[in-house]
């Protein structure tokens, strides 16, 4: 795995961790935000090559410009009308909904970092 990947993790604090264990465990470099201004100033520092965010919890933030461009996952625990459209407004996205298969799920961010899984001009829901 590529050490100069980052991953910016928009979660509550407790799943954000679950999360960066697993992918420091993948070999890949995380950042946690717990709020939007916190994951703004992430985004605005550059470097991040994918966001891990949850949904309701990430809601400002992926409905906001920063999350325009950068490949984008989102976790939900439901499947509804509002996310479809908050998913639809991020360029580049995948949409995983809850209990999260994490082989599954690891299997992505290694897609989507390493090249061989492309989200661009689309959204995927899965």
């Amino acid at each position: 795995m590529s050490s100069s990947k980052e991953i910016l993790i928009i979660d509550e604090d407790g799943f954000s961790k679950v999360c960066s264990a697993i992918l420091n465990g993948e070999g890949y470099r995380t950042r946690l935000a717990i709020s939007t201004q916190e994951a703004v100033r992430c985004i605005s520092d550059d470097g991040i090559s994918l966001i891990v965010s949850s949904y309701p919890y990430a809601q400002s933030f992926l409905q906001s410009t920063m999350a325009k461009e950068v490949p984008t996952i989102v976790l939900s625990d439901e499947f509804n009308n509002e996310l479809i459209e908050i998913v639809k407004g991020i360029k580049n996205s995948i949409c995983l909904v809850k209990p999260l298969d994490f082989e599954r799920f690891k299997y992505i961010v290694h897609g989507i970092l390493n090249g061989y899984l492309n989200l661009s001009g689309g959204n995927i829901i899965a």
